[in-house]
């Protein structure tokens, strides 16, 4: 069963347990589903977590609403589920509620380090989200969001395998990267020994150390070489970066601020960045860019920063 499919049932259940007309048999149901998958009482427990925050704010549509699906006297059924449903997607955004049940994410500007029971190791970039999914056939880790770092334990018995909605990544050796890009693609990239990419179709592409390949509507692009570039270097705190777009290091260090990093990409198409900048501080690397390349950076709160030409 898919996260969606188990928030949609954690709604139903709360919008149920909350009619006037609730049974014991209806509660005892409830207990028996929340038994049934370690999953169930986690959403649950989100479920209520996100009602209680919310009691703190003013009364704001989203909080009206809210109130309005469990009170005693409002519409039952298929009407306060979709209550329910429209206030949730319009607080978080549908495409992110599956990250309230991942196995581990990381907020913005955040990075974790995670050992895995078999002895892997895995690192997650700024704001990523990550599922686990370990048996005795198969290692699965699936990407939920963002970027992750991964050192793979060699066990010939059960493959390790990244998945993303466009394919997987196979380690056939150690050390890679995935990440889940802005523009739907999956990235894969090799640190060491060799990675089977793959997508829906048959078609396998090998990609070994110093390549990348990309996933894109479920095919498998050919390798690409990576150059001199250092993919690996935000495990360190760092972004490094040799002749790349300025918008592409805008877009990097955007992921690690809270708020907005507001940029014409056509307007900065003509310049280029090689540099070291440390992701913990983005602030001094947008000052750093503005000393050295003809732009300003306008802040507008802690919340909105606006690049521009010069």
């Amino acid at each position: 069963m898919t996260s969606e499919q188990i928030i949609q049932q954690a709604a139903n259940w709360l919008t149920r347990l909350h009619d006037e007309d609730v049974t014991e048999a209806d509660h005892q149901a409830f207990h028996t589903w929340c038994d049934a998958d370690p999953r169930h009482a986690v959403a649950i427990e989100r479920m209520r977590g996100l009602w209680g925050s919310l009691d703190t704010l003013p009364a704001k549509p989203a909080r009206r609403a809210l109130n309005r699906a469990f009170a005693p006297q409002r519409a039952r059924g298929a009407q306060a589920v979709g209550v329910l449903g429209l206030v949730l997607c319009g607080w978080f955004g549908l495409q992110h509620l599956p990250l309230w049940m991942a196995d581990q994410r990381t907020g913005v500007g955040e990075r974790r380090q995670i050992a895995l029971e078999d002895g892997s190791q895995l690192q997650l970039n700024s704001n990523s989200a990550v599922d686990v999914k370990f048996d005795g056939h198969q290692r699965v880790i699936e990407l939920l969001q963002g970027e992750l770092w991964v050192e793979v334990a060699k066990d010939a018995q059960r493959p390790f395998v990244v998945r993303t909605d466009q394919g997987t990544a196979t380690a056939l050796g150690t050390r890679y990267l995935v990440k889940r890009a802005a523009d739907g693609t999956t990235v894969v990239t090799v640190i060491e020994s060799t990675v089977a990419v793959k997508g829906d179709s048959r078609d396998e592409v090998k990609v070994t150390a110093g390549q990348r390949a990309i996933l894109d509507h479920g095919r498998a692009q050919p390798a690409q070489a990576t150059g001199s570039a250092d993919p690996d270097a935000w495990t360190r705190g760092l972004l490094k970066v040799n002749d790349q777009p300025l918008s592409d290091v805008l877009q990097a260090l955007a992921s690690y601020r809270h708020g907005m990093v507001r940029f014409d990409p056509q307007a900065l198409r003509n310049l280029r960045v090689s540099g070291v900048f440390k992701l913990d501080d983005t602030g001094a690397a947008l000052a750093a860019l503005a000393d050295n390349l003809p732009i300003q950076v306008e802040y507008f709160t802690d919340l909105l920063v606006v690049v521009k030409p010069r």
